[in-house]
Formats: C-alpha cells, structure tokens, sequence
C-alpha cells in the first residue's frame, strides 16, 4: 500500500491474539529484561493486545487533547494508552533519540513525519538521555512524508534516525481514536517545535492517569 495516499483503503497486515492485561504486561516486562530491539517489540505488539474490556480502566478522555495514561512502566520500558478526541494535534516533537512504537487500536491516526535540516543552536544537539537541549530560535525542517495509522497495522516507529513528527486526528474523521504507546527508555520531556515562532522548548511529560 502506498503509505502516502491518505485515500487508500488500508490493508490488514497483523491481527494480535487479544490476553488478559496482566500476561501483556509480564510478556512486556519480560522482553524488558533482556535486549530491547525494534524488532523484538514490533513482532511481539503485532502478536499480542491487550483485551478490548481490560483497556477500558486506563481511558481518559479530555474534550480539548489527548490524554497520556500509563499501563506499565520500569527503568527500561513504558506502556501507556492515549486517547485522542476528535481534531486533536500533537505538536510537532521530538523522541529523545528513543525507541518507539506505536499500533491503532481504535480509529485512525494521521502522522506527519519530519527531519531537522538545520537549527541555529546546533552545539545543543547530540546530548547523552536527552538527544537535544533546545533553545533554537532559526529552525530549518524536511517534511519526509505521512502515514496512516489503523488498527491491524503498520506501526508506526521511531528511533535514532527518525525521531521527530507531529500526529492529529483530523476533524473531519468525526471519531474518536485509541492508540498503545511502547517507548525504550521511558521518555519524560521531549523537544517541541514552534515552526510559525521560530523556537524549540523542552516540555515535561505527564501522564493524565496519575
């Protein structure tokens, strides 16, 4: 399927053998333990969901954004479930150079994908845990194309190569949308883009269910 035509009828290409929250969890925390790869992760989220009635205790809903709300977490790897009210918009940001993995469970999910060409703080750049200290007041970014978010599939990943874009539930969808976050290492602020003013801040994260 040609990921850049947001008309396209997507195709299933994973459907998970839905368990009970808990043995998702332990299965997560297992593959914590040992070497955490892209692919290990994605093989194990194209297998694996949690069960539709068990994911109903960690939705929250906001009528303005989307919320952040944790399934699990350790020093090594997070879970959370986000939920997205019609027309919410992620600014665009940044992952910390982390992995990242995200599959749709309800509704569809538009993600713009993006590189930074050049910013004028690039000593700023490059920092151990952090990937970037922010600051930038000339920001220079590449639009490398969309994806369309779904139930059965494709993930969507980051990683050290591409970490930065910006995800919206277009208003015009007028539906609501669930989507299962994996990060490696859990990620606690990440670096947003002001495009229009020019700037980069570093935000601090949250989750809404604590």
């Amino acid at each position: 399927m040609d990921m850049q035509n947001l008309t396209a009828t997507p195709q299933t290409i994973y459907a998970p053998t839905p368990i009970p929250a808990q043995e998702f969890v332990d299965g997560i925390r297992a593959l914590s333990e040992g070497l955490i790869t892209k692919q290990r992760i994605y093989d194990y989220l194209v297998a694996y969901e949690i069960r539709s009635e068990e994911l109903e205790q960690y939705k929250q809903w906001l009528p303005d954004r989307h919320t952040r709300n944790k399934i699990f977490r350790n020093d090594m790897i997070e879970v959370m479930l986000i939920c997205w009210p019609i027309g919410a918009i992620t600014p665009l940001h940044t992952h910390n150079g982390q992995l990242g993995w995200m599959t749709m469970l309800e509704g569809k999910l538009l993600v713009e994908n993006y590189r930074k060409v050049a910013c004028d703080k690039p000593e700023n750049q490059q920092v151990v845990g952090l990937d970037c200290l922010a600051g930038a007041t000339r920001i220079e970014m590449e639009h490398l194309g969309d994806e369309y978010a779904v139930p059965g599939g494709p993930l969507n990943t980051v990683d050290k190569t591409q970490t930065i874009h910006r995800i919206i539930n277009r208003p015009e969808w007028n539906e609501r949308a669930v989507s299962m976050h994996v990060y490696s290492r859990p990620i606690d602020s990440c670096v947003v883009f002001d495009m229009d003013g020019q700037r980069c801040f570093r935000r601090d994260l949250k989750y809404d269910n604590e």
